[in-house]
């Protein structure tokens, strides 16, 4: 056999083997993309489902309140108070007349 066909029919190989691992890479990186989604979506649900829940057990609960709560229950957290709104570990407790208002 001619040493260009041998060469011809070894690039053709790892040309299509190439392809090939590119297309399987390829694929497997929206599947992996789409459960993440998928993950995120569910995840971001249940923050705001638990969002509101808190916001409804927690009516009672002066912007103080909160704000002691939470420096006692995570003292080395870094907790920032800005106007009506207090962060936690990104976590925004919003408040509107002095009374928790919202969680996300």
């Amino acid at each position: 056999m001619n040493q260009w066909k041998l060469s011809f029919f070894v690039t053709l190989t790892l040309l299509i083997f190439s392809n090939l691992f590119w297309l399987y890479s390829t694929i497997d990186a929206g599947v992996t993309y789409t459960y993440q989604q998928v993950s995120l979506d569910e995840l971001s649900e249940a923050n705001s489902f638990l969002g509101e829940l808190v916001v409804k057990g927690g009516k009672e609960y002066s912007r103080k309140d909160i704000l002691h709560l939470l420096r006692q229950s995570y003292p080395n957290a870094f907790i920032v108070e800005e106007g009506n709104k207090i962060v936690v570990n990104n976590v925004t407790f919003t408040f509107e007349s002095d009374k928790l208002s919202k969680v996300y």
